[in-house]
C-alpha cells in the first residue's frame, strides 16, 4: 500500500512513511483534499503529485488506483510515471475512470516499468484539461484488486468487493513522528534543510525549437537554481583549462557558442537555444522525449551546449607508465537495467550561504553535519575494517547479493541500477605501483548525477596502504581540479581469494555545480584507485587478464536514487571513510 489516504500524514508522506506531497491544484491550497478516506484533486491545466516508492516491488505485478472522476474518462487528462515508464494514463491501462468507484490497473512489465526502481508514483495535470478525480487507494499488487492485507478508512459507496479490511489491524508504524526517523523501508530520511520540490510545472515544452528561451524552457530557471550564475560563473576562455585535452574555448568556437549572447541576455532568460551554437537544441529534445525533468535540463545546458556527439577519453589523472595489454570489457550491464531518470537534482547554491551550501554539497558535507553516524576521516583505515570477514560486501562481489534486501543484484556479471557499460584497465607507475583503472560510459539518452554514487569491486589487494591515492577523471568540467570529487573509500580482504580485497568508493563532490558532476549520454567517465603493486601473484598474461575479468564481473554501480544520498548501502557495508582530495 502507497496511499490509503486515511487522514494520516499526507501531504508530507504516504503509507511507506516516504515524502508524498502535490501542488498547484484548485483545492486544498494546491496539494488536494483529503475527505471521506479519499484525495481529492481538482484541476485545471495544472496540477502534480508525486509519493515516492524507494523500495522494490519487484513481488508485485501492477499499480491499481482505486478512482472516480466528477465526468468520467479522466484517464486521459493526466500523465502517470512510475518506474521510468511515462505517458497519459490512458495510453498505460485499458481500464477507464468512472463516475463510480473502480480500479484502474496498470500491468508494470507492459508498459515497461522498472518493480526493481518504481522510484516514486506521479501524477502531471499540464495536458491542457480541467476537472476533478477522488482517489481511494494507491497500491502495488500481485494481481488487478487491492491488497487484502492492509487497512483502509471509511470509504464512500461503492461496487468494489469489501476485501480490503483484514480481521487485524497493521502496526502503526508507516508514518515517521518526525523528519529524523527511518522509514520501514530502511532509507534514512533527510538531515538537509531541502527546498520543496521544484516548482511545476516540471515538465519541458512539446515544442522546442531554436528560438526557445531558458525561461520558456522552465520558468524557475533562477530562483531556486542559479542558471545564470552556472553559465557567466565557468564561461568558455575564463576558467583555466589545465588537463583538458579539449578545452572549453575550442568547443565554443566548434560549436558556435554565442558567449555574447549568453552574457546579455542569460539572467533575464531570453538566451535562445541557437545563440548556445550547434549541440543545445538536439541534446534538449532528445531529453525532452525522454521525459526529462525541465529543472535539470536548464541546470545542465551550460554543459550540454558544449557537449560533442563522439564519445569522449576520460583521460587519467597520473599519466602511466604502463598500460597493461590485458583489458575487461566494455561490457554492458548483465542486469539490464531499464530507464534511469534521476527526477529530482538538488540546487547549486552559488553562494556560500551554510543552509545553501549543505544542500549542494549534501554527500561531501555530510561528515560535518551527519552525527548519527560515526565517520573515519584518514587514508589508513582502522584493522577491523580491513580485516571483517563478515562485511557483507564480499557476497556484493562475489556472489553479486544486495546487502540491502539479502536478493541478488541481477546479474552474472558487471552490474548497475542503471544503462551503461564498463570496462577496466590496470595502469603501471614507476613498476611498483599501479591504478586500478574503471571506466564508465552512460549508454542511455539522458544524463546521471554522480554525487552519491557508489562503486563496488574485487581488485588487487594494496593492505589500505594508500586509499587517498586516487583520482576521477571527467572530461565534461572546464578544469581537471574543478568538481573534483572527495571519496568515502574502504578496502576489506576477502577471506576467500588470495590476494583480492572487496572495495567500495562514493563520490562527493564539492563547490562546483551539477553540470560538472554529471556523466551525459554516450559520455565516459573513470575512476583510479591506486594499489601496491603485487608482480608476484599476477606475473602472466593468463593471471592478468583473470584478474580484469573478475574486476568487471564484480564490478557493480549504484547511482543515487531519490536523493539518498546511498546512505543504506553505505550503512550496510561500512562504507563511511572519507579520504581528502
Amino acid at each position: 500500500m502507497v496511499h490509503s489516504f486515511d487522514g494520516g500524514s499526507y501531504p508530507g508522506s504516504n503509507d511507506l512513511g516516504n515524502w508524498a506531497d502535490a501542488g498547484s491544484f484548485a483545492n486544498g491550497d494546491g496539494a488536494g483534499e483529503v475527505a471521506d478516506g479519499a484525495l481529492r484533486l481538482e484541476y485545471d491545466n495544472a496540477g502534480w503529485f508525486g509519493s515516492n516508492v524507494q523500495q522494490s516491488v519487484a513481488d508485485a505485478s501492477t499499480l491499481n488506483l482505486v478512482v472516480r472522476g466528477d465526468s468520467g474518462g479522466e484517464e486521459s487528462h493526466f500523465q502517470l510515471s512510475v518506474g521510468g515508464a511515462s505517458d497519459l494514463l490512458s495510453n498505460l491501462t485499458d481500464d477507464t475512470i468512472g463516475t463510480e468507484w473502480s480500479t484502474v490497473s496498470v500491468d508494470l512489465s507492459a508498459v515497461g516499468a522498472d518493480p526493481d526502481s518504481p522510484q516514486a508514483v506521479r501524477f502531471n495535470f499540464w495536458q491542457g484539461a480541467s476537472g476533478a478525480i477522488e482517489i481511494d487507494t494507491i497500491a502495488f499488487t500481485s494481481g488487478s484488486e487491492p491488497p487484502t492485507d492492509t487497512p483502509t478508512t471509511t470509504t464512500p459507496p461503492t461496487d468494489t468487493p469489501d476485501t480490503e479490511t483484514p480481521d487485524t489491524e497493521t502496526p502503526d508504524t508507516e508514518t515517521p513522528d518526525d523528519e529524523t526517523e527511518t522509514p520501514d523501508d530502511g532509507e534514512p530520511t533527510w538531515d538537509v534543510p531541502f527546498p520543496d520540490r521544484p516548482p511545476e510545472p516540471d515538465t519541458l515544452p512539446s515544442d522546442i525549437t531554436g528560438s526557445t528561451t531558458v525561461a520558456e524552457l522552465y520558468e524557475h530557471f533562477d530562483d531556486p537554481y542559479y542558471v545564470p550564475r552556472d553559465f557567466l560563473d565557468y564561461l568558455p576562455g575564463e576558467t583555466s583549462s589545465t588537463g583538458q585535452t579539449w578545452t572549453d574555448s575550442e568547443k565554443a568556437d566548434e560549436f558556435n557558442y554565442d558567449v555574447a549572447a549568453v552574457q546579455d541576455n542569460v539572467q533575464d532568460g531570453s538566451l535562445t537555444l541557437d545563440q548556445l551554437g550547434t549541440q543545445a537544441l538536439p541534446y534538449v529534445q532528445q531529453l525532452a522525449d525522454n521525459d526529462f525533468p525541465a529543472h535539470a535540463t536548464v541546470k545542465l545546458l551550460p554543459r550540454l551546449a558544449l557537449l560533442p556527439d563522439e564519445t569522449e577519453d576520460p583521460g587519467t589523472h597520473d599519466d602511466p607508465d604502463n598500460v597493461w595489454s590485458e583489458t575487461a570489457g566494455p561490457t554492458a550491464a548483465t542486469n539490464g537495467p531499464g530507464q534511469f531518470i534521476q527526477d529530482r537534482w538538488p540546487t547549486d547554491a552559488r553562494s556560500y550561504q551554510p543552509d545553501e551550501v549543505r544542500v549542494r554539497d549534501r554527500v561531501h558535507d555530510q561528515p560535518e553535519y551527519d552525527d548519527t553516524r560515526e565517520w573515519g576521516n584518514s587514508a589508513d583505515l582502522p584493522d577491523d575494517v580491513v580485516n571483517n570477514p563478515d562485511n557483507p560486501i564480499h557476497d556484493m562481489v562475489a556472489d553479486k547479493v544486495d546487502p540491502r534486501t539479502g536478493s541478488s543484484l541481477g546479474g552474472d556479471g558487471f552490474t548497475a541500477n542503471a544503462p551503461m557499460e564498463a570496462s577496466i584497465e590496470i595502469h603501471e607507475n614507476g613498476g611498483s605501483y599501479w591504478n586500478q583503472y574503471i571506466v564508465l560510459k552512460n549508454t542511455s539518452e539522458v544524463p546521471y548525477f554522480q554525487d552519491g554514487m557508489v562503486i563496488t569491486w574485487l581488485g588487487p589487494s594494496g593492505d589500505a596502504a594508500n586509499l587517498a591515492d586516487g583520482h576521477w577523471n571527467n572530461p565534461h568540467r572546464p578544469a581537471q581540479s574543478l568538481g573534483h570529487p572527495q571519496r568515502d573509500v574502504i578496502e576489506v580482504i576477502h577471506p576467500d581469494y588470495e590476494g583480492l580485497s572487496s572495495y567500495a568508493v562514493r563520490c562527493a563532490n564539492h563547490d562546483e555545480p551539477y553540470h560538472m558532476r554529471t556523466i551525459y549520454p554516450n559520455q565516459q567517465v573513470a575512476m583510479e584507485v591506486g594499489t601496491p603493486a603485487n608482480l608476484d601473484q599476477w606475473s602472466s598474461a593468463s593471471e592478468r587478464q583473470d584478474l580484469v575479468d573478475t574486476m568487471l564481473d564484480s564490478l557493480h554501480v549504484e547511482l543515487e536514487t531519490n536523493l539518498s544520498r546511498n546512505d543504506r548501502l553505505i550503512d550496510e557495508i561500512d562504507l563511511k571513510y572519507r579520504v581528502p582530495n
